[in-house]
């Protein structure tokens, strides 16, 4: 769209939900307008305010405005990221777009793969902004302006929004029940901007804290029925199904449900690539494509629940890595030197055989425990709380991600003490600013936008996020558990018996997928002819497929194996 002058041009992706009471107040100040979306909006909102305007939106959007007379091109990305943009530079030209597909369209494009954004894909299973796979090309990180002058050697990168300021040094204490009214009064604000739509909207349901809360806020301050939607597996280890459809019928929603065979949802494997961009091995992908399917059938917006384990303290690591902090940290430092030394000079396929010949009757028993084996190592014998963090969040050591690559690797982000506060809440930070819009998001958005419906995140409402980093860390992780204030709020939409149960998260049994036919799923991996061949080694591919063929462990790494071989084979390279 251009300006009514012709001075600037805008691409635009998302939506801005509070257009209207923006329109307004341009309006007041002599701007008339032609249409009634958000687009032009944005563009009178960019003439006036410049690049302040994006502190005005409530939404969520990735967009590009050239100004003519400036020669001035400059890009935006809403404050969580839930929009993608990515943009390439060599110096010369940029080029820029929603998806790695579209870049890669340009005649500037040179597909080499960046092997430190390699190497965090295996260590964390996602590649986190501003990298990404090619050297080259960027994501535009959340809350941050990209603006390129002509006259200009390097684009100029600047946040406008940053949670990390926005918190204070000492959190506000008031009463539970102020605070927990004013919850609800922002809950019901954020949920009703994105029930605005000229098409029916539907609200993804788990049965999980966070989506009953938004479904059943939404139907108390609906005139009618609201749309729920829901995927069910045939495996029981992975079924919530049943306690969705008990929620939906506690609130009086217009329930859909499906139940998934799992082999149908194997089928969905090969097309992963192509969805998710770059390689991505949050194997909860596919059950999010087929929830986006099914309400794809009936509706055209689709409300998702994500961000309250962030924002709330919902996450189980939350609570069992201090303890397992604590536990390690008992231990005499001489015991940890000698038990890490001795770790240390075990060989993998050696740590594999010991594993296996323990057995304590649960199918994945001997990879959690090969797992913990090869984390201790690196814990010890420090066990500082950010050695303890990290461990968590690795699948690949970084010394074995030395051995994959064949080149030196370095752990590219942040450590979890980068952060303020308690360690709690140094780590719901750390996840707010990497697996939130890096696995989360990006999985979500994908997954709507190839079902041809919009998601919107009512949860990630800027003003949401801000209220729930300044609640005492008590009223996250309080008496009634994870998400405390939250849950105060729930149990007067919901009851409470139909919520307190352990968290189960959206999954499907890539463990035992992989072990199937004994690893008939990683066959290609062993071929010398794959692709993959040229990228790591090949020695420790093959090692990874035999441990898993004969001792049944490393089903999530030969997964990120399996994962990347198809993401090449897409891609061509």
């Amino acid at each position: 769209m251009l300006s009514p002058d012709g001075r600037f041009t805008i691409v635009f992706n998302g939506e801005i939900y509070n257009f209207r009471q923006l329109r307004g107040e341009l309006q007041s100040k002599g701007y008339v307008f032609q249409s009634d979306c958000d687009t032009e909006v944005i563009l009178a909102a960019f003439y006036e305010w410049g690049c302040n305007c994006a502190n005005r939106f409530i939404g969520m959007f990735a967009l590009a405005i050239w100004d003519s007379q400036e020669e001035r091109l400059s890009l935006c990305r809403d404050r969580v990221g839930v929009k993608p943009l990515y943009f390439g530079w060599d110096g010369d030209t940029l080029w820029f777009g929603s998806e790695m597909k579209a870049l890669i369209a340009f005649r500037h494009f040179e597909p080499s793969i960046d092997m430190q954004s390699l190497g965090e894909y295996f260590q964390f299973g996602h590649i986190s902004a501003p990298r990404s796979i090619f050297q080259r090309v960027q994501k535009l990180l959340p809350g941050h302006w990209l603006q390129l002058d002509r006259s200009e050697k390097e684009p100029a990168v600047m946040p406008y929004w940053s949670l990390t300021d926005l918190i204070p040094g000492d959190s506000h204490e008031r009463p539970e029940e102020e605070l927990a009214e004013e919850l609800e009064e922002l809950l019901i604000s954020a949920f009703k901007y994105r029930m605005v739509s000229d098409v029916p909207v539907g609200i993804f349901l788990s049965g999980g804290i966070d989506s009953s809360i938004v479904a059943a806020i939404l139907q108390r301050h609906s005139s009618s029925s609201v749309h729920t939607f829901t995927i069910g597996f045939s495996d029981e280890d992975c079924d919530e199904s049943s306690w969705a459809r008990m929620v939906a019928e506690s609130i009086g929603s217009n329930h859909t449900e499906y139940i998934l065979g799992l082999e149908k949802a194997r089928e969905l494997i090969p097309s992963l690539p192509k969805l998710y961009d770059e390689p991505f091995a949050d194997s909860s992908g596919i059950p999010t494509y087929m929830v986006s399917k099914l309400a794809a059938d009936s509706v055209k917006v689709v409300l998702s629940a994500d961000g309250g384990d962030e924002l709330f303290g919902g996450y189980n690591s939350y609570r069992f890595v201090p303890k397992r902090l604590n536990q390690i940290a008992r231990k005499p430092a001489w015991l940890r030197r000698l038990a890490g030394t001795i770790l240390s000079a075990t060989p993998m396929p050696t740590l594999a055989k010991i594993t296996t010949s323990v057995n304590l009757g649960r199918s994945d028993f001997h990879s959690r425990l090969l797992r913990k084996l090869i984390k201790l190592e690196a814990l010890l014998p420090d066990a500082s709380p950010a050695d303890v963090f990290r461990v968590t969040q690795t699948h690949w050591m970084p010394k074995e991600l030395e051995e994959l690559l064949g080149s030196p690797y370095i752990n590219p982000r942040e450590d979890v003490n980068h952060f303020d506060g308690k360690f709690e809440e140094q780590m719901m930070l750390w996840d707010f600013h990497h697996y939130l819009p890096d696995d989360i998001m990006v999985k979500v958005d994908r997954a709507t936008m190839a079902a041809s419906i919009e998601g919107r995140e009512p949860l990630l409402d800027h003003r949401l996020i801000e209220f729930a980093y300044q609640l005492p860390l008590k009223y996250r992780l309080g008496p009634l558990g994870p998400k405390h204030l939250l849950r105060k709020v729930l149990y007067k939409y919901v009851p409470k018996e139909l919520i307190d149960r352990p968290k189960q998260g959206f999954a499907i049994p890539i463990n035992q997928w992989m072990r199937a036919n004994n690893g008939a799923l990683a066959e290609s991996l062993v071929d010398s002819a794959s692709p993959i061949t040229k990228v790591l080694s090949h020695k420790v591919v093959l090692r990874e497929v035999s441990m898993l063929r004969k001792f049944g462990v490393n089903e999530t790494r030969v997964w990120q194996l399996l994962m990347l071989e198809n993401w090449l084979n897409e891609y061509g390279l």
